[in-house]
């Protein structure tokens, strides 16, 4: 099908030229006739939001610039009713009695939220991940993840996409189901940047249902301009990439430079440990997280066990997939007696010395850029955290809790890593890198 702007079409129907039923109709239609990518899809459901968001509009409420897009949500995001499973048996057949913050938000904006989109599990680290493919075959405009270590941004660039992940604790984390809980951040991806930016703006802002929420609003980005701004090309994350990889950082270089900014190479060493660091911490917080499920009060329980001992042990091993299983034998190590002061302690204090260091670095710069990729990236990685290996040049954003956007380009992708709560000016700079990607 066609692609449209998001944004074009929601200011069609927002003015009375087109229908909201009869703008999702190509869409609706696309999923009934390939659902492959969709965990769940309710005609009926979506139906009764289309009813409802065009009685608000003919009624004459104001609604936000994505009223009427069709979007939606991985499935690690609770919706109020329907299944989520978030990509694990572990979780089947689970439907929450509540909805997460920024479901409730799209709601609310009028967005109309067309299913669940599958994601691998429990959104460990990438590989497996289509949820940005729906975006990329027409099927929805918008759509909403978790983003934890690049297990989003980077199969979002795979499938040419765009995706935003903001500041820790701009969008609200309630409802959305945990893998690494300082790192794991409610992220919005899309065709285009201006769709990024209302994606955010739609579901940011203070909730005092997470504990990590900020009560700092995002920085408008109403009057910035890049002119005058500093952008630091990261050095360390050059040496890692391919010569494909390169040519989109200088490409991008290029055109902010032409567009005022003032682009320099910087150094931070620091980031060189970003991989272990992180691959230490997510994996403990992960087996922290996934404790909860033990097949008696939470997730799946096995058919036949003997005692108790057995159900736990079954259960777990039934209920996770290989990749989970890893990660979370990984994390448990590095919590266990003997290697929680030199594994775990000593990563805690590492992240403290890399997040200090980027801050540093941004008192003499207003942006980070890298390529997204590696070298050594391999998408049909078999081998114990080998999705983590591909996005460990993504890892900085996750470990500091600063934004980043990931645009593809010809030559592969580039990363923007941003001031905290400035994420909206990142779609600024993204807008001067890679021009056609604007969307507005």
């Amino acid at each position: 099908m066609t692609k449209q702007n998001a944004l074009a079409l929601s200011a069609a129907i927002r003015a009375g030229e087109i229908s909201v039923a009869d703008a999702a109709a190509p869409y609706i239609d696309s999923i009934q006739a390939d659902q492959s990518l969709f965990a769940s899809f309710d005609r009926e459901a979506v139906a009764a939001q289309i009813a409802n968001v065009q009685k608000r509009l003919d009624g004459g409420e104001s609604l936000s610039p994505l009223a009427g897009v069709p979007v939606a949500v991985t499935e690690t995001i609770c919706t109020l009713g329907e299944e989520t499973a978030a990509g694990s048996k572990m979780l089947g057949g689970f439907c929450p009695p509540f909805e997460a913050t920024a479901a409730a938000k799209l709601r609310e904006a009028g967005a109309i939220v067309l299913g669940k989109l599958k994601t691998d599990e429990f959104g460990c680290d990438g590989l497996g991940c289509t949820a940005p493919l729906a975006v990329q075959k027409g099927q929805v405009l918008v759509g909403f993840g978790c983003d934890t270590g690049g297990s989003l941004r980077a199969p979002a660039v795979q499938s040419g996409v765009c995706c935003l992940k903001p500041t820790y604790g701009a969008v609200s984390r309630a409802g959305l189901i945990a893998y690494a809980s300082s790192m794991d951040q409610l992220s919005v991806f899309s065709g285009d940047l201006a769709a990024c930016e209302a994606g955010l703006t739609a579901v940011a802002g203070y909730d005092p249902a997470d504990s990590t929420s900020l009560e700092a609003a995002l920085s408008p980005s109403d009057d910035f301009s890049i002119q005058g701004k500093r952008v630091g090309i990261l050095k360390e994350a050059l040496e890692e990439t391919d010569e494909r990889g390169k040519a989109a950082v200088e490409a991008a270089a290029d055109a902010l430079t032409a567009a005022g900014a003032t682009v320099v190479e910087q150094s931070i060493p620091q980031v060189k440990k970003a991989l272990a660091v992180y691959l230490i911490l997510a994996t403990a917080e992960a087996s922290g997280n996934m404790a909860r499920f033990d097949g008696i009060k939470y997730g799946y329980q096995t058919p036949h066990y003997e005692n108790l001992f057995d159900l736990y042990i079954k259960s777990r091993s039934e209920g996770f997939g290989r990749k989970m299983k890893e990660r979370l034998g990984l994390g448990s190590l590095m919590l266990s007696e003997g290697y929680y002061e030199p594994y775990y302690d000593k990563a805690l204090r590492l992240r403290g010395q890399i997040t200090e260091a980027i801050r540093k670095a941004f008192e003499e710069m207003d942006c980070l850029l890298t390529p997204v990729f590696p070298a050594d990236v391999d998408f049909a990685a078999a081998t114990l955290l080998g999705g983590e290996r591909n996005n460990r040049l993504l890892t900085i954003a996750s470990l500091t809790g600063r934004p980043s956007l990931v645009i593809p380009c010809e030559d592969g992708g580039i990363q923007l890593v941003g001031k905290y709560l400035q994420d909206l000016s990142l779609p600024a700079f993204g807008r001067a890198a890679v021009s056609e990607r604007s969307g507005a």
